[in-house]
């Protein structure tokens, strides 16, 4: 059994294409969240909707917006890097101290789904990793990743998968402002979270049970599961 569950990469990308176009027409969003709003609609219109194109190009998204962490305004900046076929698959969250230029850097985190590669140090399929290299997103904004040590790529913890739906609904259910709780309050909100989940996490977790119950073993331990052996 192999822990690789993701569906296709031209129904995965449509799916982040189907995000886009809701982050755009939402006006609940559109009221709380201009700017993510408005790149989600830019970003949609240049994603194709020609499969034989949409399979063989990258996803590239990238958005910054204001929320009130710690009881602070601070600036968020999400970067979504998508290769064909998985090829390199990476959704990466930055907090700044502040909203307003120069920005300093407090947390950037990747999600990141891995295929192992010949004479590459093992890691989770799926991981959580904490700094990481300069971004293009924070290059834009002039921002300096150096207090995080960026030198230093591990740990890389398991993590479940994600797409733009569940990371955004993540920053939303931690950060609580009046304005996320009525958007993960929001029924329209909530059906669209379901069926991101149903995409995206059911899969996961039911090979996972299927593992657990079936091949787990002394000599195949979860934690080789998530590292991607026993892969056929």
């Amino acid at each position: 059994m192999s822990i690789y569950h993701y569906p296709n990469y031209l129904t995965f990308i449509k799916n982040e294409r189907k995000t886009l176009r809701f982050l755009a027409e939402q006006p609940f969003i559109n009221k709380a969240f201009g700017s993510l709003s408005r790149s989600a609609e830019t970003c949609f219109y240049k994603v194709t909707n020609d499969e034989k194109v949409l399979k063989k190009s990258e996803f590239i998204f990238g958005c910054n917006f204001d929320i009130l962490i710690e009881k602070e305004i601070r600036r968020i900046i999400i970067e979504v890097k998508i290769l064909p076929n998985f090829e390199f698959a990476t959704y990466i969250l930055s907090i700044c101290r502040n909203n307003s230029a120069p920005f300093f850097l407090i947390r950037k985190f990747h999600f990141d789904y891995a295929i192992p590669k010949i004479k590459e140090s093992p890691k989770p399929v799926y991981h959580l990793q904490y700094g990481g290299e300069l971004s293009p997103g924070l290059d834009e904004l002039k921002i300096d990743v150096n207090d995080l040590h960026p030198w230093l790529s591990l740990p890389r913890i398991g993590f479940y998968p994600i797409n733009l739906a569940l990371l955004l609904d993540m920053i939303f259910i931690e950060f609580k402002t009046e304005e996320t709780i009525r958007i993960v309050g929001r029924q329209e909100w909530r059906d669209f979270v379901k069926n991101n989940e149903d995409e995206i996490l059911k899969p996961y977790y039911e090979r996972i049970s299927s593992f657990l119950n079936g091949e787990h073993s002394h000599n195949f331990l979860l934690r080789d599961y998530y590292y991607g052996k026993g892969v056929n």
